[in-house]
Order: C-alpha cells, then sequence, then structure tokens
C-alpha cells in the first residue's frame, strides 16, 4: 500500500505515542503534531488508514478541532517499517 506523507506522519505519532501510553490516545493532539494539515484533511487520512486497519478508534471532525481516541494497529506498525 503506497502511503501519502500525512497518512505516515500520523502512523508515526501514533507509533511514537504509544511507546509512552499504552491507551487510547487523544487525537486532537496527534492532529496538531501534524503541523498545517486541515481537520478534513486528517480526517481523510484516518478513514483511509482506518479501512486499512491500520489504525483504530473514533474521530469526530469539525471545521475547527479534531476529537476522539484512537491507537496504532499491530499492521500499521509492520507498514511503518
Amino acid at each position: 500500500m503506497q502511503m501519502e506523507p500525512l497518512e505516515r506522519l500520523i502512523l508515526d505519532r501514533l507509533a511514537k505515542a504509544k511507546k509512552v501510553q499504552e491507551t487510547n490516545i487523544n487525537l486532537n493532539a496527534i492532529w496538531k503534531e501534524c503541523g498545517g494539515a486541515t481537520s478534513r484533511e486528517f480526517a481523510e487520512a484516518w478513514g483511509i488508514l482506518d479501512a486499512g486497519e491500520l489504525v483504530h478508534g473514533e474521530l469526530y471532525a469539525t471545521a475547527e478541532t479534531i476529537e476522539g481516541l484512537g491507537k496504532i494497529t499491530a499492521k500499521g506498525e509492520a507498514a511503518l517499517r
């Protein structure tokens, strides 16, 4: 699967966060670390990753913010390698 840069960045940030906490991660914090992506772009990338079973969680996007919790899956970690 060919990943877009934003998709790879989301996986990378989730993988780093997982090293610190095993539970679901605040996706608003992950979005803010993706420098410059709009909430819509982030939500679209999340949807693609979710469809590929690379991430798991619930995401709610508005024009100004991202809400929800999620985490990277083992398949997502393998895709980063």
